[in-house]
């Protein structure tokens, strides 16, 4: 578990200062706590599946394969994978399981290309089985339920993937060949679930370059023929849609759909009027927005004045000091097209950077709405998880059609995992709230190394005034070799706490 140590702490506590005080997310990184080789026994998917009653769930879309493998069994297949260690449909009847499987990687390719299947629909079902499951939950009756949005990258190796394009990476700064994934997730107050998703590519500015390469490598790309308003046509259209619109419209489906949240949750990607219009405007159920701001031009109507944030935080002059939290602060009530809207300023520590968060619940203090916005870390984490244990955006196939299957069927294995940690450790599958099975001794040992992690940072923070603290840790998180470095640093000191222990 050293391996996985760094990413679990950091998880836990996304910032050296708040996340100490934030009990809502002290799980948010189960799947790593909870992924041991007990959960490799053969039961495990046939058991998880079967609380799911996959066999309903998989009616809705089985009548696009009539003749052959039936459905159910090949998507139990390429659900196990992970848990076979298969990286590839190859690779796996290959190996240790080659002699149980009759079918060929040609079953599997064509479920995955089929223009006919509504994946959208399938990662719909086992959602709302998810939350129809833990419905009755106790632990998280009394916690704010959220929906989160936030991108991510899944670098591919080949140029001629279908509508593949090079994205810019703002972590390493620059372009790699890929596709954006931008997710949509529900918080419960307990677990993390991905309800929807689509794949994006980037047009560029070079005229000369359309989404990074030349007319004759764009040439050479694969192609599709889809018949106008299937399920595929539409997922193909959506690579080369605003994120923003492709947000919005996850959002009203997701209303649409029943899942209903007290925030919104989002970075300064994402937060903008149309969002803000598109969340205020649910009806019969409250919902507000939460999200970074960094628009400069923007102007709010402050004191019967027009001003930007900027104008505004100088306006209200010396900001406040939040002992519990250690940042400074102040805040704002402004009007945002005729909007009521609360804009909070924060900083850490005198020379750190300001940001600015954009809250549509002008009740909110500054406390409770940063302990609300760190549940969006829960996403972060997701990804961090899909990629490391589950293969998320390891797909290589030339089509599209085979990048969507792929990413829904490692969204539907993260819902599965989910499902099993948290009954095995919050609650029994009644829906009745039982406690958290951690040890203490593992407690006490994350709070130390934690520790030593938070003295680190503040020195570094002192030595170099420049630093925030808070994008320097993200840059960690993120950061596949740093996150290697510091894994062996805490691996090592957790190893000889629990030999000395």
């Amino acid at each position: 578990m050293a391996k996985y140590l760094i990413i679990s702490i950091l998880a836990k506590f996304p910032n050296t200062n708040t996340m100490l005080h934030c009990k809502d997310i002290n799980k948010i990184s189960e799947l790593k706590n909870g992924f041991t080789h007990r959960w490799l026994e053969p039961d495990f998917i046939s058991s998880s599946l079967k609380c799911f009653t996959f066999s309903n769930l998989c009616k809705v879309v089985s009548e696009v394969k009539i003749k052959g493998y039936r459905f159910e069994w090949i998507m139990t297949i390429l659900l196990s994978m992970p848990f076979l260690d298969a990286k590839t449909v190859n690779s796996m009847l290959n190996g240790c399981i080659q002699h149980q499987i009759v079918a060929g990687k040609d079953t599997f390719y064509r479920i995955k290309n089929n223009q006919s299947i509504c994946w959208r629909m399938l990662l719909w079902l086992f959602a709302a089985k998810h939350k129809a499951l833990t419905a009755n939950c106790l632990e998280s009756s009394d916690r704010p339920k959220c929906m989160i949005f936030d991108d991510t990258i899944l670098t591919k190796t080949g140029k001629n993937i279908e509508k593949v394009s090079r994205v810019f990476d703002h972590v390493t700064q620059r372009y790699v060949i890929g596709f954006k994934l931008l997710l949509m997730g529900y918080w419960d107050g307990v677990s993390f679930i991905p309800l929807d998703f689509s794949i994006h590519r980037e047009r560029g500015q070079n005229k000369e370059k359309p989404f990074g390469f030349k007319a004759k490598e764009l040439k050479k790309q694969h192609k599709t023929k889809r018949q106008s308003g299937s399920f595929s046509d539409e997922r193909a259209r959506e690579a080369d849609m605003s994120k923003i619109d492709s947000a919005i419209k996850m959002f009203r489906r997701a209303v649409s759909q029943g899942f209903m949240v007290d925030y919104v949750l989002m970075d300064s990607w994402f937060t903008c009027e149309a969002f803000v219009d598109a969340v205020l405007s649910v009806k019969k159920h409250t919902v507000h927005l939460i999200g970074m701001y960094k628009i400069a031009k923007t102007k709010f109507l402050y004191n019967d004045e027009l001003y930007t944030h900027k104008q505004i935080r100088n306006l209200k002059g010396k900001p406040k000091r939040c002992r519990k939290l250690g940042f400074y602060y102040t805040e704002a009530l402004v009007s945002f097209k005729g909007k009521p809207i609360k804009l909070f300023f924060s900083k850490q520590g005198k020379n750190g950077k300001w940001k600015v968060f954009l809250c549509t619940d002008i009740k909110l203090s500054f406390i409770k709405m940063i302990e609300i916005y760190q549940i969006r870390w829960t996403i972060e984490v997701a990804f961090k998880e899909g990629k490391q244990l589950l293969g998320l955006g390891r797909c290589q196939s030339n089509s599209f059609d085979a990048q969507i299957a792929d990413t829904t069927i490692t969204m539907i294995q993260h819902i599965l995992l989910t499902m099993r940690y948290r009954v095995e450790y919050y609650e029994s599958m009644v829906g009745l709230f039982s406690n958290v099975k951690e040890a203490a001794v593992k407690q006490r040992l994350d709070q130390r190394l934690w520790g030593l992690f938070i003295e680190l940072m503040q020195i570094i923070v002192v030595l170099f005034e420049d630093i925030d603290e808070q994008e320097l840790l993200e840059k960690i998180f993120q950061n596949e070799k740093v996150n290697q470095m510091v894994n062996h640093i805490l691996g090592s000191e957790s190893s000889q706490t629990e030999n000395a222990a």
